[in-house]
């Protein structure tokens, strides 16, 4: 948010000394006013029809007759076009045209990724000698385990992330404790410290998805993750060391959490309810410390776009255009204050 309220203030001020003109500044402004107004008069309207589901007889003559008026309004205003609300019209264009290519590039992005997403038990088998092997459509080699934490940078906050199932393909092996991390921005300013992070034990053994929750004002670049992640860990292992009874059933990892929802653990399942894919032996607090003691490793996934073959031409030019805008943005990893010397990427590449 500053960083944007900074390019606002340096965009009005280039704009007034460009103009250097209060005439055409004042009509660029006025089309633009007068536009926001009409707008939200349509808006309202939707809103109370779908929203407050009010009757449509009761919201179409006051629509009318205030959009007849942002009408009459806005019909003079656009005779100011050549005298310098053209530029009204332009930028709309230009951040209109910019979005819609960003949405339609992610939206793009989401399904092809969505389609290699999936519950850790389709790619990780249980051994019968007690350890990990990967499935037979994976080449079923037996899983080495490392010790440490590692912390998977999870974008999609449902079943496994790519970057899991990459790094257990390439490297055939698993961490002792492995963490899927995810970041869920919410549509308020802030979320209270004790309502930030949920654990949710995964059906993997010694597997948590720890969900931040956000809001567009919190500093996340201020968080210290593994020690905030590792106290949340402990937090849930301890909780569940002292629980009397059965332990907690997994989370099932083809659930989709909601945007602006929270992960909650399963509550406890009765004995009559079949056996998970995993063996599921509690994860004792000495044995996470010493994991944690031991090592930390933050693993991300280095995606790389390409278009796929045979893409007609304005698909290809569109996928194009994104490709380049995302190259050159942010991600979230990098408002993250993690140590270089232990982050570890995984390359792959995915076709759009």
């Amino acid at each position: 948010m500053p960083f944007a309220n900074y390019l606002l203030c340096i965009g009005a001020v280039a704009v007034s000394a460009a103009f250097n003109n209060t005439t055409s500044l004042g009509n660029a402004y006025g089309v633009c006013v007068i536009f926001v107004t009409f707008f939200d008069t349509f808006m309202v309207m939707l809103a109370s029809v779908i929203v407050w589901r009010f009757p449509p007889y009761l919201v179409i003559v006051p629509w009318l007759t205030i959009a007849c008026m942002d009408g009459a309004f806005l019909s003079s205003a656009l005779t100011k076009v050549p005298s310098g609300a053209w530029f009204t019209f332009t930028m709309a264009v230009v951040l209109a045209s910019f979005f819609i290519l960003w949405r339609y590039g992610k939206e793009q992005q989401w399904t092809a990724e969505a389609q290699d997403r999936q519950p850790t038990s389709h790619f990780i088998k249980a051994d019968p000698e007690g350890g990990y092997r990967l499935s037979q459509t994976h080449g079923g080699e037996k899983l080495s385990v490392i010790r440490g934490v590692g912390i998977f940078f999870d974008k999609g906050g449902n079943s496994a992330p790519l970057v899991f199932s990459q790094f257990t393909r390439k490297f055939a092996a698993v961490p002792e404790v492995a963490v899927f991390f995810h970041m869920r921005p919410l549509e308020k300013p802030s979320v209270p410290s004790d309502e930030q992070f949920t654990v949710t034990p995964m059906a993997l053994p010694n597997c948590y998805r720890v969900v931040l929750r956000h809001g567009y004002m919190d500093d996340v670049a201020a968080l210290a993750v593994a020690a905030n992640i590792f106290r949340e860990v402990r937090l849930y292992v301890a909780a569940r060391q002292h629980t009397i009874g059965a332990p907690s059933a997994p989370k099932d990892e083809g659930q989709t959490l909601s945007e602006g929802t929270e992960a909650t653990p399963d509550p406890i399942q009765p004995p009559q309810m079949p056996a998970p894919a995993f063996p599921t032996p509690r994860l004792h607090v000495h044995q996470l410390d010493e994991a944690y003691q031991h090592r930390v490793l933050y693993v991300s996934g280095k995606e790389e776009m390409i278009i796929r073959a045979g893409a007609p031409w304005y698909r290809r030019a569109l996928l194009r255009a994104f490709l380049f805008v995302r190259h050159n943005t942010r991600t979230k990893m990098a408002n993250l204050n993690v140590p270089t010397d232990q982050l570890v990427e995984i390359g792959f590449v995915k076709e759009l």
